[in-house]
């Protein structure tokens, strides 16, 4: 007789916990998953972050517009700084006011006479001897009053004398008179002077004065001068050309799409 089976003991309903073994002998709760899943979404989302960023610094859009024609709308006025390349003719009438600084030695012909104005205090010296020839004649009355000596039989005597002594003759002379004198020379008059040799003229001054100028000149223009520009029209029409545009991100903007064609309010 065959034995009977053990008889058939139902399990004992089985609970599930929320425990995962991650590796043997460590559970992992969904607080673990959680949190796990966070750190990741937040890595992926700075990544796609720095990613957007690098793109939106370093990336550009490249467009390409066709030839069409376009309106240009300009302003009133602008200022510009104009490099002109061309001669500027103008015509100069004026006095310039000119400082002319003058160093240098000059050397001045003179061949006409100067006239001067001539002072003169010297002596001049004299050496001469001047011969006399003459006859001296003589005509007069002497008026005597005096007192002679003389001797009267050997006894000396004196005697009045008083009375007029005519005189009448002919003395002949005939001396050289030397003359040894400095005669003083003061003297104030006009000359002329002639000048054999140029004169020399060290000149160091500053001269003032003014230039008249009358003249056409051409004028070259070598630094950028300051213009404003004027457009009498200031909506244009211009043709575009076909071109290709290299924008970066950072300068694009969404905005609505306008249908039609680019014309109005173009710069």
């Amino acid at each position: 007789m065959s034995p009977k089976p053990p008889p058939v003991v139902p399990a004992p309903p089985q609970r599930w916990s929320a425990t995962v073994m991650a590796a043997p002998g460590r559970p992992v709760t969904w607080r673990a998953l959680v949190l796990t899943s966070l750190v990741l979404l937040g890595l992926m989302s700075a990544s796609a972050a720095a990613v957007a960023w690098w793109a939106w610094t370093h990336l550009a859009a490249h467009a390409q517009i066709k030839a069409q024609a376009v309106d240009v709308l300009l302003p009133p006025t602008m200022a510009v700084r104009a490099a002109v390349t061309q001669n500027v003719q103008v015509k100069v009438d004026q006095r310039l006011p000119v400082r002319v600084p003058i160093q240098q030695t000059l050397s001045i012909p003179l061949s006409e006479a100067i006239p001067l104005q001539v002072s003169i205090d010297t002596t001049v010296p004299v050496n001469l001897d001047v011969p006399v020839k003459h006859t001296l004649h003589v005509d007069q009355t002497v008026s005597l009053d005096t007192t002679v000596q003389t001797r009267v039989l050997g006894i000396a005597l004196n005697l009045p004398v008083r009375g007029q002594v005519p005189i009448r003759a002919d003395v002949p002379l005939d001396v050289v008179i030397p003359i040894r004198h400095r005669l003083p020379v003061v003297l104030n008059t006009p000359a002329t002077v002639r000048l054999s040799e140029p004169l020399r003229a060290q000149i160091d001054t500053v001269i003032d004065t003014e230039v008249p100028i009358r003249a056409q000149l051409s004028l070259p223009v070598t630094a950028p001068v300051a213009a404003t520009l004027t457009f009498p029209q200031q909506q244009v029409r211009a043709g575009l050309a076909r071109m290709d545009v290299t924008l970066p991100f950072r300068a694009l903007s969404v905005s609505q799409a306008v249908a039609g064609p680019a014309s109005a309010g173009s710069r």
